[in-house]
């Protein structure tokens, strides 16, 4: 097999073990198909379409080199939008959770452990974003780079949507705890209200 043949079947290979289950993992936790990767995609495909049908060995290596970046962009695209989504899924879980002690999760070890890794997630996303800027269509280097900062803040988010899921049972015996807490706490103000509202009463008729 040629080098060409080894880059272009490696091309296949990310396609298939990479960049296919990110997008199934996207679809699944977004309900829809991300358009911005399926243009990577078709893309890659145009280029290896230049690059077989062509006899010049330079037009071959031209559009095989553009062909490897636009894979590597949907890969840094499939990081990206899945970082996005599980930013998103963060801040639904705080809304879920809002009323309950976190604190009680794992012995105490799950809070911090949460806070950091969000704190970290934020950061490396943040870092990765402003990699953005650098990449252009012809600087490699650029999109290297960015795809580095990216699969690191990927990595990160991961991490954190992972805690949790991993604490998902915990978490909800708890919420369950804490909304039959606020249950008693509001049936304890009511039959407060109902007996002063009685004893009102009382007081009133043994008055006449």
């Amino acid at each position: 097999m040629s080098i060409i043949e080894e880059r272009i079947k490696d091309i296949h290979k990310n396609y298939i073990e990479v960049i296919c289950p990110y997008i199934l993992q996207y679809e699944l936790l977004k309900n829809e198909f991300p358009i911005e990767i399926l243009n990577e995609i078709r893309a890659v495909f145009t280029h290896l379409s230049k690059c077989y049908l062509s006899e010049d060995v330079s037009i071959k290596e031209k559009n095989l080199l553009k062909a490897e970046d636009h894979i590597k962009r949907a890969i840094l695209d499939c990081y990206k939008y899945i970082c996005m989504i599980y930013n998103d899924k963060y801040v639904e879980f705080e809304k879920n959770y809002k009323r309950i002690d976190l604190s009680l999760v794992d012995n105490g070890e799950f809070l911090p452990k949460l806070l950091e890794g969000r704190k970290r997630a934020v950061e490396l996303m943040l870092e990765a974003r402003e990699s953005d800027l650098a990449i252009t269509s012809d600087n490699e280097i650029g999109i290297d780079e960015a795809y580095k900062k990216y699969e690191k803040a990927f990595i990160a988010y991961s991490s954190v949507y992972e805690l949790i899921n991993n604490s998902y049972i915990k978490l909800e015996h708890l919420k369950k705890k804490a909304i039959f807490k606020d249950f008693i706490t509001i049936i304890s103000f009511i039959l407060g209200i109902v007996g002063i509202t009685l004893s009102i009463v009382f007081y009133f008729f043994q008055c006449h």
